[in-house]
């Protein structure tokens, strides 16, 4: 049968709702323990889109029926040669070249808006851990001579969580809110955003680290209101001089209760060195909990060379559980014959 690929109408419901269930079938497939994104969020991709990004998405389709997808979501202020890919094909549809086919369109978008590289992610198993399929890893393999950041994913589950203590430095006091930064916290939220990719292992990956201010602070956070999401944040501020000097974020979909994500833990580098970190991501899972009576898990993803972040995880109840590649593929030039 003949599979075609066309440029999905961002007004199409009807479009963005085959995509949503291809894209649920395959997370279902190839990470099972994964929660399906919620129908709502998944729709609301276009209404409500990230701040200084835009994004294009294809569907491939066979007799009218979507098989599988592509989205492209294009940085518009720092890494702007970069293109940001999901593509997954449906897997009653894979192996026959549906990938390629979807693969292709997207370097013509790519060469279109003058992006050099499309970044990807993939997964893989652990020794020892539970399988994945890791056809997508083969596939990315051939495009790219090796990946440019090596991750894994851990989970805590309330189930068998440890009972970790420990006791926030003195001259530090503790905040905490919900969905929106308090106004007097605003500008060292930005300023600690704006470090994060300054401090995290990026491996081999080409990027630059984003810039934040207030304004684009309130902007994400108002996307992820938008979209339903719900997110909690506990922070350390010296009480000398009012400086923000940790803080982390949990972020939940919308319609989810038993699963939520671990978002960003980072310390001002003024401020390291006194278990900050530690304490305000203990704090934060017990805020969580306190308003989230139904969670029962919650994943996050470390470089492996973040060994300080991961021993903080481990001493919280979080255990490996799949790995993750993250690749840069070089967009061909159009008369490469791709």
């Amino acid at each position: 049968m003949t599979v075609t690929v066309k440029a999905l109408d961002p007004t199409d419901a009807v479009g963005l709702k085959a995509w949503y269930d291809v894209q649920a079938a395959a997370s279902r497939h190839d990470v099972p323990d994964f929660p399906v994104e919620s129908l709502r969020r998944h729709m609301m991709r276009f209404a409500k889109p990230w701040p200084n990004m835009t994004e294009h998405a294809l569907l491939a389709l066979e007799d009218d029926a979507v098989v599988g997808f592509a989205s492209a979501t294009l940085p518009t202020l720092e890494n702007t040669g970069t293109l940001y890919l999901d593509l997954r094909v449906h897997p009653d549809h894979r192996r026959r070249g549906i990938g390629t086919q979807l693969l292709d369109e997207i370097y013509a978008i790519a060469r279109d808006q003058d992006r050099k590289l499309i970044e990807i992610q993939t997964t893989v198993s652990l020794p020892g851990g539970v399988v994945r399929d890791e056809a997508g890893s083969a596939f990315v393999s051939r495009l790219a001579n090796a990946p440019a950041l090596h991750e894994v994913r851990r989970r805590w589950s309330a189930d068998r969580a440890p009972a970790a203590t420990t006791q926030l430095a003195t001259g530090y006091s503790l905040i905490y809110w919900r969905d929106r930064s308090p106004d007097d916290v605003v500008d060292g939220i930005a300023a600690l955003d704006s470090r994060l990719l300054l401090d995290a292992p990026t491996g081999d990956l080409q990027v630059e680290p984003e810039k934040f201010d207030v304004e684009r602070v309130r902007a994400n956070e108002a996307s992820r209101r938008d979209r339903g999401d719900r997110f909690f944040c506990a922070a350390a501020r010296d009480d000398a001089t009012g400086v923000v000097a940790a803080y982390t974020m949990i972020s939940f979909d919308s319609g989810i209760d038993d699963h939520a994500w671990q978002q960003i833990t980072i310390v001002d580098p003024q401020h390291r060195g006194r278990r900050l970190g530690l304490a305000v991501k203990l704090a934060n899972h017990e805020y969580v909990r306190s308003h989230e009576p139904l969670l029962r898990d919650i994943d996050t993803w470390n470089a492996v060379s973040n060994t300080h972040m991961i021993a903080v995880n481990e001493q919280l109840g979080y255990r490996p559980v799949d790995a993750w590649q993250i690749w840069q593929i070089p967009v061909p030039s159009a008369n490469d014959g791709i």
